[in-house]
């Protein structure tokens, strides 16, 4: 291998390194780099907002929540034998907080907020169904069990679920 070559492999390698480097950190700039910093900055900008539908709309019961980046709650629901919605507020507990924090991640939102055309939701039997509506910053991800592509049994969808047994149980 003569000198003209080896300068051509090295210049080669050069441009294509700093090619490399500009399409990473311009692809992975604009809404997910801002998603990301939220994020890793404890997502102080975090907003939760959870809503049942499908048959307990008849009666006007369905619930819904709203988590602030805070960790407060307002808890919309009818208990039985009530003719109107109550509102329940407070704090979330620190560590269950953290725990939703510590899983959200860009791409876990992404993919759960994918829209799918679902074969089948409870809704469509009176069951319920929920969406959740997940704020970062300016960026909303809506994750529906009737519409995107929600993992059932994946760790942002379980936790998720874990908000609605909280404001049943907490009195």
């Amino acid at each position: 291998m003569n000198r003209q070559d080896r300068l051509l492999l090295l210049s080669t390698f050069l441009v294509g390194f700093i090619i490399g480097v500009y399409a990473y950190f311009a692809g992975f700039s604009g809404v997910d780099r801002q998603v990301t910093q939220a994020i890793q900055e404890g997502a102080s900008s975090l907003v939760i907002v959870g809503e049942a539908y499908g048959g307990c709309a008849r009666g006007d019961a369905c619930p819904s929540f709203q988590v602030a980046a805070d960790g407060s709650y307002r808890y919309f629901y009818r208990p039985g034998g009530a003719e109107a919605q109550v509102l329940r507020e407070g704090m979330v507990p620190a560590d269950f907080y953290r725990q939703l924090r510590d899983i959200v991640t860009v791409p876990e939102l992404q993919a759960s907020s994918r829209s799918i055309e679902p074969a089948f939701c409870e809704s469509y039997v009176d069951g319920i169904d929920v969406v959740y509506r997940i704020t970062i910053g300016d960026t909303e991800f809506v994750i529906d069990s009737c519409g995107t592509d929600v993992d059932a049994d994946g760790r942002l969808w379980q936790t998720l679920s874990q908000f609605w047994l909280y404001f049943e149980t907490v009195g």
